[in-house]
């Protein structure tokens, strides 16, 4: 339940008794022009980063800075130890959200909300995705009712600087093994006319017929002759996604000439959660639920609006958690029943579950997974795993070993077909599973792979996309010199718009701005990788649950034996609620925060 750290941003480690370790190399000249102010900026970058972190900073010197009247001198830093913040402290600083708010709580960030609200400059949060802003907003003080605020209306102490967002990184020489067709086309793109006119809208697909000139066939997992589409511009969904990673798991019941070993490498579960609606934690109105588990539904809105609990939904909208049961009496044709959490970690579950194992029911899981706690690029590169769900930060490794042989695509998301995505040879196993091929009849009636959609509302039947990001903010340290604060918040307000933002994607990390971040400028970065995907999972990227309140101490009362035993098949769902859900809620219980405008 721990991500992958970005390079770009500091590390702080726990406050030590000790001393303090600097591994400094300064940043261009820091000889300041007369009339100038100097404020010192820390940030932690690799060499390949730290070349563009300079060049963003003697822009910045060079420009912008000579009308703000800032000349900023920028140390690139290590393993700067909690004291730092004490003894030597910098004017501008980069935190993670893993460190953010148990930093704040401190009292170690100066509110910026003030800063903003008066002086913004060229930078807004109009534009930048909802969830990246709040992450970086807490309140320094406990309210009247013995809460804190966090999320949206609280103090902003933190400005958002880059992210790091999760997205799967596939392997060219497998998918070209296994005879799969890749293209890049929109989904608003698959309107019925041009090239791709007989294309539907799937990550993963099969046809009878080919779908486009130029296409080729091969056998899939039937036996069958057919055309494997794969379009890393479309999340798969869940049947799509098992299904790809049985054609890449060696097994003599699946694929015994499968290039990999398996089809996946399993880390992060949100994705499946996030996109029906469901988290590890809920407010139930009065205090938060450990809901990992959760067996009640989820439902998407169908109606133009509906109000549930004086609150307003419009079409296409997951229900909160709080205002599942009031959806479950909403009039009939207005909600959409989706999965429950429960079903979306018993199907996460059962990806790295092995065959014969406990998977979550007790049923046996797929198989298919390759387990993994860290999940690091070497398995794609070493042709363990033809699938990587990965964050941003693999991009660094795989350019280094693996350059021109993967490219990049979105998570999966729930998505509800026509007809249903599976039929079965046999018995309801697994192993007897197949995709449900587009041109084929089943059941005297031909699968043509549409979207499904609500008859009455036209409501796209689909979840969210949506996986974990790192976030990086930008911050004024509150025992920084006073009278350097106006200069500090003038270098950061620069360096969060767009022409500072232009030097954060240069570094692969997705810009806060949407506008930028979906952009030519942006894609063109990836040097022909789909980058597309990565700026599509940023819109909307959730922070980690090692993040969600003042550190992630809440998590290690039952991340560990959700890691090692459950996702590795030695226990069921059931029995690690049983073992640990007692400890998860007494955590819980424990914090002090409320998340405003998450659930």
């Amino acid at each position: 339940m721990r991500k992958l750290g970005k390079l770009m941003a500091i590390s702080l480690g726990t406050l030590l008794a000790g001393s303090m370790a600097f591994g400094l190399v300064g940043c261009g000249d820091t000889g300041a022009p007369e009339g100038q102010t100097t404020i010192r900026f820390w940030y932690t970058a690799s060499i390949s980063e730290n070349r563009i972190m300079q060049n963003m900073i003697d822009d910045y010197n060079k420009g912008q800075g000579i009308e703000d009247g800032v000349y900023v001198d920028g140390d690139n830093r290590q393993n700067i130890e909690r004291t730092a913040l004490y003894v030597d402290t910098p004017d501008v600083l980069t935190v993670t959200d893993e460190n953010f708010k148990s930093w704040a709580i401190e009292g170690l960030f100066t509110d910026l909300s003030d800063y903003y609200a008066n002086d913004p400059g060229d930078y807004t949060e109009e534009g930048i995705p909802e969830a990246y802003t709040q992450t970086f907003r807490i309140d320094k003080e406990v309210g009247e009712n013995g809460i804190r605020m966090a999320g949206e209306g609280a103090d902003l102490q933190g400005v958002p600087f880059g992210s790091d967002p999760m997205a799967y990184y596939y392997s060219l020489p497998a998918f070209e093994d296994q005879g799969i067709n890749i293209i890049s086309v929109a989904e608003e793109d698959l309107d019925g006319t041009g090239t791709y006119a007989k294309v539907q809208p799937h990550g993963y697909a099969e046809y009878k017929e080919s779908p486009f000139e130029g296409a080729a066939p091969s056998t899939n997992l039937a036996g069958d002759t057919v055309y494997k589409v794969f379009n890393n511009r479309i999340p798969m969904n869940w049947e799509e996604f098992r299904y790809l990673s049985k054609m890449f798991t060696r097994s003599s019941a699946y694929n015994p000439d499968s290039p990999t070993t398996y089809g996946s490498g399993t880390h992060w579960w949100f994705a499946y959660a996030w996109s029906v609606g469901g988290d590890c934690i809920g407010w139930n109105g009065e205090n938060y639920d450990f809901s990992v588990a959760d067996e009640g539904a989820n439902y998407l809105v169908l109606s133009d609006t509906l109000e549930l609990n004086d609150k307003t939904y419009y079409a296409g909208d997951i229900v909160s958690y709080q205002d599942r049961a009031a959806a479950a009496d909403a009039p009939a044709g207005s909600v959409h029943e989706l999965p429950s959490t429960y079903d979306a970690l018993y199907e996460f579950v059962r990806l790295s579950s092995p065959v014969g194992g406990n998977g979550g029911r007790g049923e046996n899981g797929y198989g298919i997974g390759l387990f993994s706690n860290d999940n690091a690029a070497g398995s794609l590169v070493n042709g363990e795993i033809a699938i990587l769900a990965s964050s941003e930060s693999a991009i660094t490794s795989l350019e280094t070993s693996y350059r021109g042989k993967y490219d990049i695509a979105p998570a999966q998301q729930w998505r509800e077909y026509e007809g249903g995505s599976v039929y079965y040879d046999g018995a309801e196993t697994f192993e007897n599973e197949y995709l449900k091929v587009i041109g084929e009849t089943y059941d005297n009636e031909v699968y043509t792979g549409e979207l499904a959609v609500d008859e009455a509302t036209s409501t796209p039947l689909v979840g969210r996309t949506s996986a974990f990001a790192g976030f990086t903010s930008l911050v004024i340290p509150a025992r920084s010199d006073a009278s350097l604060k106006d200069a500090a918040w003038k270098f950061i307000r620069w360096a969060a718009s767009e022409e500072g933002q232009r030097y954060v994607m240069q570094m692969s990390d997705v810009p806060n701005q949407t506008s930028l971040a979906m952009s030519d400028d942006y894609y063109a970065i990836g040097s022909g990788k789909n980058y597309w995907a990565l700026a599509f999972q940023a819109q909307t990227a959730e922070i980690g649950d090692w993040a969600y309140f003042e550190n992630g101490e809440w998590v290690n009362d039952w991340s560990g034996s959700f890691n090692g035993q459950l996702r590795a098949g030695y226990t069921t769902i059931e029995g690690f609620m049983e073992s640990d859900g007692a400890a998860a809620d007494r955590a819980i219980s424990e914090v002090d925060i409320y998340l405003n405008g998450r659930f």
